[in-house]
């Protein structure tokens, strides 16, 4: 799917670039609706935590948090309920009294709280949820990464290794998160001890244990935000890769990222995202990607909170666009609102974008011409290569290698006979134009 989407975006560049592109900006300052709280969940990147700092961020706010920052943008309170070393498990505990989960690591890896003082904040938990507007939510690292450290920590302290290997291993897991690399050190030292093989028997199950929790949970938890607030914005914070970096006190000197290691974190946090994005029409939530966010050595710097902050922002819904046929969480909102706020393309009616209306040739050459500084017209290649994208589009929802190539080449026959862009929507047409041309 995302080579058949660079396959798409390389012909509309190639076309369409060859010209000049006027750049637009929306009329005016994005209107937020009127928030007056929002609540912030997570673990110790959601808290504000920082590597180098010593401060609390423990149910506390950080102001150089992402979540400070937009809640002053928005002049709305924060409630702070994040915690370093947070999982789903942990954040369900506190909102099913009928959830007792068998897991030896519950609450231990909260560093400086006891599990019944923050027991002891459940009742205002639950409490904020039912009454906030906002609810910001950036957890999931430590169920997966930060487990399969703990699991693989344990196999080694459990075999007989000297004492002082085991000060130092527990010292390297008192805060640790996938993100540090935990997983990459303890696999260095079982190797160095000749641990592997102890350590390769523990791991199946240990990954089945904390990806299906991970999934479970979070289904539990985003079912009870809205069960409890039905009319809550609820912003699910992706997790982000850690290969911008930047020492201590050198805020523009970010380390040159390995290009194997961006392959294989990329490829690693994707995963790890892929359920909270596939879900989000399902339960309507707005997924806010946060790749590009540079950290100290896991946690974001004050400028990779800023870089979060201005992430939520930007998807939060403008209050200007109110259609009730694109939903906040559907995948063309940000295309479809950038369009239809910089007069690109008209609404159907007063309430109805028209999104899933078919997006007509003479539609698509108007909104080139005004993007582009020359004029375009049906025969134009830049309109044949949108063709060819909506192909792409359909072709690449299809089962099956052999469904995919009986459907691009009998669409493929319609287009050079004249016929055949009637398979894409304004929608979908949106999503095209915003991602090559604007994005």
């Amino acid at each position: 799917m995302k080579n058949l989407k660079r396959i798409t975006a390389l012909l509309l560049s190639l076309v369409l670039f060859s010209g000049s592109l006027v750049c637009y900006a929306a009329e005016g300052e994005k209107q937020y609706y009127d928030y007056d709280k929002v609540l912030l969940l997570g673990d110790s990147e959601a808290s504000g935590f920082t590597d180098y700092g010593d401060e609390m961020s423990e149910f506390t706010r950080v102001d150089d948090s992402y979540a400070a920052y937009v809640a002053d943008a928005l002049g709305a309170e924060l409630i702070p309920m994040a915690c370093p070393g947070f999982r789903t498990i942990e954040l369900r505990y506190m909102l099913d009294d009928s959830y007792r989960p068998d897991d030896k690591y519950l609450f231990t890896q909260v560093p400086r709280t006891p599990k019944d003082e923050i027991l002891l904040k459940a009742p205002a938990l639950r409490q904020a949820i039912a009454e906030t507007d906002i609810i910001l939510i950036g957890i999931g690292g430590n169920d997966w990464g930060a487990y399969l450290g703990w699991v693989m920590a344990d196999v080694q302290l459990e075999n007989n290794l000297p004492e002082d290997f085991k000060a130092e291993l527990r010292k390297l897991l008192a805060n640790a998160t996938f993100e540090d690399g935990i997983i990459s050190k303890i696999i260095e030292l079982a190797d160095y001890l000749n641990a592997l093989d102890d350590l390769a028997k523990a791991l199946p199950e240990a990954m089945t244990y904390a990806f299906s929790n991970l999934r479970e949970n979070w289904n539990y938890i985003i079912e009870y935000i809205y069960e409890n607030n039905p009319d809550v914005t609820l912003m699910a914070i992706g997790m982000f890769p850690t290969y911008y970096q930047t020492p201590e006190g050198e805020p523009e000197n970010i380390a040159q990222p390995n290009a194997l290691k961006m392959l294989v974190e990329d490829a690693i946090i994707d995963y790890g995202n892929k359920h909270m994005l596939d879900n989000q029409e399902k339960y309507g939530y707005i997924y806010v990607d946060t790749y590009g966010t540079v950290v100290e050595i896991s946690h974001p710097t004050v400028a990779g909170h800023r870089h979060i902050s201005q992430r939520i922002l930007e998807a939060l819904p403008d209050a200007r666009f109110t259609f009730s046929d694109v939903p906040v969480s559907s995948a063309g909102y940000k295309a479809v609102e950038y369009m239809y706020l910089n007069g690109l393309m008209a609404a159907a009616d007063a309430v109805t974008f028209g999104a899933e209306e078919k997006m007509t040739v003479t539609e698509l050459t108007s909104v080139l011409n005004k993007l582009n500084g020359y004029e375009v017209n049906e025969s134009t290649a830049a309109v044949t290569a949108l063709k060819l994208s909506s192909v792409l589009y359909k072709a690449s929802g299809k089962t099956g290698i052999t469904d995919f190539f009986s459907y691009l080449i009998g669409m493929l026959k319609l287009i050079v006979s004249g016929q055949g862009f009637g398979t894409v929507t304004r929608a979908e047409a949106a999503l095209e134009i915003y991602n090559t041309l604007i994005k």
